[in-house]
């Protein structure tokens, strides 16, 4: 990045003050992902867009062009892009809706071919094979997205380096030598923590997400890590038994809503590994689907929540022991619900661990807990 600059300095001086802040912001912050490099959007008084230009940055449009070619060629990188925060909301004419499916509107490419800007609903297999896919490696495993659809955290980096030793998660392999163990991820983008989780030895992830092009990058980010996936929709259900059953799909893929996944696990229960954990990962909260998590689990042995929250500060604790009280009300409910009120005794939810991931606001952090669900032991 340095050469860079000063390469494209000593065919555009003098510059002005406004473009050489804007070129210290460049050289301080920027990140590489495959054959992207994301420049940092505070380098930017608003967002600028594909061909269009800002007089604040001091320079010329055929300046800005000739600066992100340059970078281009001297960081071997083919595209290049600015992006936002991922917005929780989204303006629609009069109405604010939520941003279930994570989009990042924010997305502005620079430099580069990033696909049609547009597509249909839901996508195709023509706007998949349309759009720009990069990959990135990170703890040994690849990860692949198409960043004008949908996002990726690179703040998780940590938790899921954390899943690959968990010993809650290494210890449901080892119990279950014959098929192993399953985990379910409800929220799983493009897989974050489902890679994790099948880099660790889990012999099957169900995962469900609503953005049809986090699943497709799902899919062939399963492709390049040499995992067998499948991606089950209501013309493929009827091969559903057959894929659970067969050791060599290591990923089912169901782009869905996750209040389905109960349902769905209770039909093909018998012919899947014991499931033992269970990822909640939406941020601020995760609450909407603690019920299907806690349904999922088997309740023939120990398993574990791992529940992504939004907690300020200073109530981290009080608010660790509130998910865990109602986790607890849960599981409550489920047993006597399946079992029957005169057999069941108190099954104990403890908050193994509460691991503080990053700061998501000031005064906010974002946390995980490691809900622990000891298995049913009827009396």
């Amino acid at each position: 990045m340095d050469r860079a600059i000063v390469l494209w300095k000593a065919q555009h001086e003098p510059c002005t003050a406004e473009t050489l802040s804007f070129l210290k912001t460049l050289q301080k912050s920027y990140v590489v992902y495959g054959d992207m490099l994301l420049l940092p959007s505070t380098a930017y008084a608003t967002g600028p867009t594909h061909g269009q230009h800002h007089e604040s940055l001091g320079m010329q449009p055929e300046g800005q062009d000739k600066l992100y070619a340059t970078i281009a060629t001297q960081m071997k990188i083919t595209h290049i892009a600015t992006t936002r925060p991922i917005p929780l909301s989204s303006q629609d004419g009069q109405y604010t809706r939520d941003n279930v499916l994570r989009s990042p509107s924010g997305f502005q490419p620079l430099h580069g071919d990033f696909g049609p800007s547009a597509c249909a609903d839901p996508p195709t297999v023509e706007d998949f094979n349309a759009a720009y896919w990069v990959t990135a490696k990170q703890n040994g495993i690849y990860q692949t997205w198409a960043p004008r659809w949908t996002m990726f955290s690179r703040g998780n980096v940590s938790e899921k380096a954390r899943v690959l030793t968990l010993p809650s998660v290494l210890s449901a392999v080892a119990d279950n030598e014959a098929r192993g163990c399953a985990a379910v991820d409800l929220y799983a983008g493009i897989g974050y923590f489902t890679f994790s989780y099948l880099k660790a030895g889990v012999s099957k992830v169900l995962c469900w997400d609503l953005n049809p092009w986090s699943t497709e990058g799902l899919m062939r980010g399963a492709k390049a890590n040499k995992w067998k996936a499948e991606k089950v929709d209501d013309a493929s259900m009827a091969d559903l038994a057959r894929w659970c059953e067969d050791d060599d799909v290591r990923a089912l893929v169901f782009n869905d809503d996750n209040t389905k996944a109960g349902q769905v696990i209770e039909d093909f229960r018998s012919s899947l590994p014991p499931i033992r954990h269970v990822n909640c990962g939406l941020l601020p909260t995760s609450k909407g689907s603690w019920e299907t998590a806690v349904q999922v689990l088997d309740d023939g042995y120990d398993g574990w929540l791992h529940v992504h929250e939004n907690f300020a500060v200073v109530e981290i604790a009080e608010k660790a022991e509130e998910v865990r009280k109602e986790m607890e009300e849960l599981v409550a409910e489920r047993t006597v619900s399946r079992y029957g009120q005169g057999s069941v005794e108190r099954r104990l939810v403890k908050v193994a661990h509460v691991n503080r991931l990053k700061s998501y606001a000031p005064g906010v952090m974002h946390c995980v807990l490691d809900i622990y669900i000891p298995k049913y032991a009827p009396s």
